[in-house]
């Protein structure tokens, strides 16, 4: 065959690469930056509280708390205070604060004893209301068991400010004043700012210029191999008729050349693929066919036309089978035996498609036969599940409701071989289920000895018997419609015909299922009795 090259072509993987790493700078300086912010601002704001505090602490320890309270009543101004208050003042300098001062906290005020910005004179003895936002600051301070931390008040409009205050204890250890520290927020917080900005420039610069470098990297090693792949592979179903062979000709020695390979023998496995499917496609469509003749031979083998006894007064009955996706084992059956007495046949197979479809055609002829012999439901089923198990079955079984009703009395003789439990409909009354023990299905072990139950119809009476198909119906939310349901539906037409009482449960489930596909077929028959009058 023929060998095609594929030359390298331009396309917008690179762009979008770009716009990728773009992306993944911005949110890496992004995380980055706020990881560092959040830290640094821990960091810096614990060194404020290093410096602060330790201002605070190392003033309440110079100071006499036994001296507090003479220096307010007083207002004498000796060489201990003014050797207080230079050494305020020099701390004061040195570290920058907005203010430096020693308070006695009242109920509502505070009164000043030390101040570093203002004449002793006019310090001594003066008072403050307390800020509201100073409160919480002097309550957890302003005792024995004080905490150190820094709180907030608010200054004046615009200036937030930042305090640290230790307690002053007199000689019998009780707080008497505190030593506090103001600093402007803003500052510090300019501080922290300008501190992650220099970080982050730093780390954008970096992670910047690795980005171009990988990007570059990227492109010979990934991007340029990746564009002449997909121009390859664009050219595979075109050729696909022709004899031109893909060739990547891609050698990195990686993965990249082991998916070029891969998609070589592609080229070469789809052309064997694309016979194979055309073989398959043609046997699925001709087997799809057969299901379909199936599914018309099994619906022709059951009654299906209405009225079944146009001439006949004392009874109505009618049926129904909606099949499944697949072709089924549900069957229905319904023949006069006699002028006198009518049977009714509701069954399922287990098991899905032809082997189900054939089981049921031969369950349907051999209980038919027996019937017609004058046998009765007991030794009907007797009979068929020995012929049944006589040949090989392949584990399949079938559920049978049968039953004789003597139409000039009203008189049934039901046999049920693990059927769904038959709803009967009095006169005046609604639908119930006919709940009673029952016989296993036919065809699961030879010599089942089957139970009959007997029950009388009176004019008016209803019996509407189904399969598990009805009360398995399911909704997209993997509900059933359950027996509770299906006897609502039953007994909106109680009064009605047999059509009609089916319809009304076909419409019951539609509502229900509300288009949910059903993997099993529904069959219901309905027999209303009106007596030999």
């Amino acid at each position: 065959m023929k060998k095609k090259r594929i030359k390298r072509i331009k396309g917008r993987l690179d762009k979008k690469f770009i716009r990728g790493l773009a992306v993944l700078a911005i949110t890496l300086v992004v995380a980055v930056g706020l990881v560092l912010a959040h830290r640094m601002e821990s960091v810096l704001i614990s060194d404020y509280e290093y410096v602060y505090f330790g201002c605070t602490r190392y003033m309440a320890s110079r100071i006499d708390g036994d001296l507090i309270d003479d220096y307010l009543k007083t207002r004498k101004i000796d060489d201990y205070y003014m050797d207080i208050l230079e050494e305020m003042r020099q701390m004061h300098q040195e570290f920058g604060f907005e203010y430096f001062y020693v308070i006695v906290p009242g109920e509502d005020e505070v009164t000043y004893v030390w101040e570093t910005t203002d004449d002793p004179e006019n310090t001594l003895g003066q008072t403050q209301l307390i800020y509201e936002d100073s409160k919480d600051v002097i309550e957890k301070t302003f005792r024995k068991d004080y905490v150190e931390e820094f709180g907030m008040y608010r200054d004046n409009a615009w200036q937030v400010m930042i305090t640290a205050a230790t307690p002053i204890f007199d000689s019998n250890g009780e707080p008497v004043a505190l030593v506090c520290i103001d600093a402007d927020a803003v500052d510090i917080y300019v501080e922290v700012i300008r501190t992650i900005a220099n970080v982050l420039g730093v780390a954008a610069i970096i992670l910047i210029v690795s980005i171009i470098l990988y990007y570059f990297l990227i492109n010979h090693t990934i991007i340029t191999p990746v564009k002449q792949l997909t121009k390859g592979a664009s050219l595979i179903l075109p050729n696909i008729e022709k004899e031109e062979v893909f060739e990547s000709g891609i050698r990195t020695g990686d993965e990249i050349e082991e998916l070029a390979k891969s998609i070589e023998d592609i080229d070469v496995q789809l052309r064997d693929y694309i016979n194979t499917n055309t073989r398959i496609t043609a046997e699925k469509e001709r087997i799809g066919a057969e299901l379909d003749m199936a599914a018309s031979i099994q619906l022709s083998q059951l009654p299906g036309k209405f009225p079944a006894f146009p001439d006949r007064t004392d009874f109505d009955i009618y049926a129904s089978m909606t099949p499944a996706k697949e072709v089924g084992g549900d069957f229905y059956d319904f023949y006069m035996t006699d002028d006198d007495h009518i049977v009714l046949v509701i069954a399922d197979v287990s098991g899905k498609g032809i082997p189900a479809a054939l089981f049921m055609m031969i369950s349907r002829i051999l209980i038919k036969n027996c019937m017609q012999q004058g046998m009765s439901p007991s030794e009907t089923l007797y009979k068929v599940n020995n012929q049944l198990l006589e040949t090989d079955t392949d584990d399949m079984f079938v559920t049978v409701w049968l039953c004789v009703v003597e139409l000039s009395t009203g008189k049934c003789v039901s046999a049920n071989g693990g059927h769904e439990d038959p709803a009967i409909c009095r006169e005046g009354d609604g639908y119930t289920l006919d709940k009673y023990p029952h016989s296993p299905p036919v065809a699961t072990m030879e010599d089942i000895p089957y139970k009959e139950r007997e029950f009388r119809l009176s004019p008016g009476d209803s019996i509407c018997v189904y399969t598990d198909g009805v009360t398995e119906a399911t909704n997209s939310d993997e509900e059933l419609l359950g027996e509770e349901r299906m006897l609502v539906a039953m007994n909106r037409a109680k009064d009605q015909s047999p059509e009609d009482t089916i319809a009304s449960i076909r419409k019951a489930i539609d509502i229900f299922v509300d288009g949910a596909e059903q993997f099993d077929d529904i069959t219901i028959l309905a027999f209303k009795y009106y007596g030999p009058q």
